[in-house]
């Protein structure tokens, strides 16, 4: 059994390939966050394990990439 993921790690839904940050657990489901923003989405805890090292690196990098972006622009 995995461990669950703590409010955010980055996670990688393998129903759907997605990879985001854990949210919360609601109804026995996982919240999670899209790296780019955007609209949450749930997955079945059983679909969902804790992002590779190297994933998670790319995954904060862009999330600071972006973030920057935003805050440029503004």
């Amino acid at each position: 059994m995995q461990p669950l993921p703590e409010v955010g790690d980055l996670v990688r839904d393998t129903a759907t390939g997605r990879v985001g940050f854990y949210v919360d657990s609601v109804a026995g489901r996982f919240l999670i966050r899209p790296v780019h923003g955007g609209r949450e989405w749930e997955a079945e805890p059983g679909d969902v394990q804790l992002a590779t090292p190297m994933r998670e690196l790319r995954a904060r990098a862009a999330e600071i990439n972006a973030r920057s972006r935003r805050d440029i622009g503004s």
